[in-house]
């Protein structure tokens, strides 16, 4: 039988527990230049946003960790080449070149590191890799690279046992993410999609995880919180319970938004919320918010005394990476036929090809009085193939009643740690 080609899946698994309580430390100096890496984590978060809001069954409300797709996509990244590695660039926003890349990334994990310095912020951010050489040999450069700049420990394995290394996977992540996300791959990640002249096997899988937990500078006090009416649209409300408070916090507004940043101990951290001045939905706000515009809100932020009102909520999201990448611009990636990622193995056949299979990313997010709590995971599944504002009134109101975007940013890099929206709180009568 002559063998067509051989195919490989790299599962890419990002996780992410946050932790993070309310403050009111005047933030860094707005004018301050937002570092690259800022810039490109930031722009790709607002895409996958829009992209995201832009499907006809979109939810009503999401979180998302940007932070932890944009790492695990990088590790993947660094091996492409061709139109796959042009299409992965423009859309997730990487710097054609390795080096830059690699470097701007050791720096950022560096500063995440620093974070958990102090004494409460408590952070961890971890990488690890399973690979399964049966059909492959993974290269040592590449290999090493992931191991020096993401710190990712190296498994060997054999993904034709499937359940025994789910199973390891899916403890890794439990782990990392304090048991908020319990699972990121499924046995069926890993079924043998081989046939007649076809080798289409399992071959790598990257993980990511994030755990971060804070204290606000200045909490939500519980006797304040109270039921109150958010307008779902124009024409449906819907009680939920409010917390409130009044502190002296970074605002802004323009003829469209109001900005708020509610930073955390230390002023590490922040939470930018953005709050159309109108009630509209998610999709019409998505399509008038861009990097440029958010960054204008956060320059023109200075502290006000600032009636704050702000939903108390749970929610849980599943994004289906993959659909909503390829929507965005990225086709050869997971095309077994056309994917370049062969700086990731030593080809021994020219029909052989590595290529993306999957990406799922699964978060979580609980916002109290005391603080918020939220988790994400990712998987990326690989297979290989061969064959400026005006005068603000003083002190101003923001009171979330309608469907506004938040980011978690972490302020050296200005980096989104987290994101997503609220469109439609679910109920919290009932927690405690």
């Amino acid at each position: 039988m002559k063998m067509k080609g051989i195919r490989l899946r790299t599962v890419l698994v990002a996780g992410v527990l946050l932790f993070l309580l309310l403050g009111a430390t005047p933030s860094p100096d707005p004018d301050q230049g937002i570092p690259e890496i800022g810039r490109r984590i930031n722009a790709f978060t607002i895409d996958l946003l829009k992209q995201s809001s832009a499907r006809e069954n979109a939810p009503a409300n999401v979180i998302l960790s940007p932070q932890s797709i944009f790492h695990g996509l990088a590790m993947s990244f660094i091996a492409s080449g061709g139109e796959t590695r042009r299409e992965l660039a423009k859309v997730c926003h990487l710097p054609d070149d390795n080096r830059k890349l690699l470097d701007d990334l050791a720096k950022l994990r560096r500063q995440l590191h620093a974070s958990a310095k102090h004494k409460r912020i408590d952070l961890g951010f971890a990488n690890a890799v399973w690979v399964d050489d049966s059909y492959a040999d993974f290269r040592k450069e590449y290999v090493q690279e992931v191991r020096k700049i993401f710190a990712a420990p190296l498994h060997r394995v054999s993904f034709a046992q499937r359940d025994a290394v789910s199973a390891e996977i899916n403890n890794w992540i439990a782990g990392a993410t304090r048991g908020k996300i319990p699972t990121g791959v499924a046995p069926e990640d890993f079924a043998s999609r081989s046939g007649s002249g076809v080798i289409d096997e399992p071959g790598l899988v990257s993980v990511n995880a994030v755990y971060f937990k804070a204290d606000w500078a200045g909490r939500f006090e519980r006797d304040a919180t109270r039921k109150a009416p958010f307008h779902v649209n124009a024409s449906i409300t819907k009680e939920t319970m409010m917390m409130h408070q009044s502190s002296l916090l970074n605002y802004s507004e323009d003829h469209g938004f109001q900005f708020l940043e509610i930073p955390y101990v230390d002023n590490v951290y922040s939470m930018y919320v953005v709050l159309p001045r109108k009630v509209v939905g998610v999709r019409t706000l998505m399509r008038e918010i861009t990097p440029e515009v958010l960054a204008g809100l956060r320059r023109a932020a200075y502290p006000h005394q600032v009636d704050v009102l702000f939903p108390k909520f749970e929610i849980r999201s599943h994004l289906g990476v993959r659909d909503a990448l390829s929507a965005m611009g990225v086709k050869s990636a997971f095309d077994r036929q056309e994917a370049n990622f062969d700086k990731m193995i030593t080809k021994n056949l020219e029909a052989f090809r590595i290529y993306l299979s999957e990406v799922h990313h699964d978060a979580w997010i609980d916002v109290r009085e005391e603080g918020v709590a939220a988790a994400a995971a990712t998987a990326t599944v690989h297979r290989s193939f061969g064959c400026s504002a005006p005068a603000l009134p003083v002190p101003a109101k923001f009171h979330a009643d309608h469907p506004f975007l938040f980011l978690i940013v972490h302020n050296e890099s200005r980096s989104a740690l987290f994101a997503g929206w609220i469109s439609k709180p679910p109920a919290t009568a009932g927690l405690p």
